[in-house]
């Protein structure tokens, strides 16, 4: 009688190893986060529930990853945006100033042109 409850309690509760680590892996990806969530709020797993929160923990960290590398990834754009910003002010300023000196250097020498006819006359 002690023996065969002995053989009954293995067979109810395996030894982890890592093949049945695997199996839970395998099974969570099949899944997904939130079943597997939910699953292991309703015991689902059994013995396997330890590899579950494992691989339920790195889909989380995997995930805090992602959304750190987007923002940054956005937080360089917007950088990159504003130094374009800047040089697009800048060169419009130069370029205005260019205009404004092409303007004086076009009126002198219309006062040139003036100046010259007047001493002919």
């Amino acid at each position: 009688m002690l023996l065969s409850a002995r053989s009954t309690a293995s067979r109810e509760t395996p030894a982890l190893t890592p093949d049945s680590r695997e199996d839970v892996r395998r099974e969570c990806e099949k899944l997904g986060e939130l079943v597997v969530q939910a699953r292991l709020e309703s015991g689902h797993f059994g013995t396997g529930e330890a590899y579950a929160w494992e691989w339920l923990l790195e889909q989380h960290h995997r995930r805090l990853r992602e959304e750190s590398a987007d923002r940054e990834r956005i937080e360089r754009a917007l950088k990159a945006a504003e130094e374009s910003g800047s040089a697009a002010r800048a060169a419009a300023a130069g370029a205005q100033s260019a205009a404004r000196w092409a303007i004086v250097a076009a009126l002198a020498a219309a006062a040139a042109v003036v100046v010259s006819l007047a001493k002919y006359w």
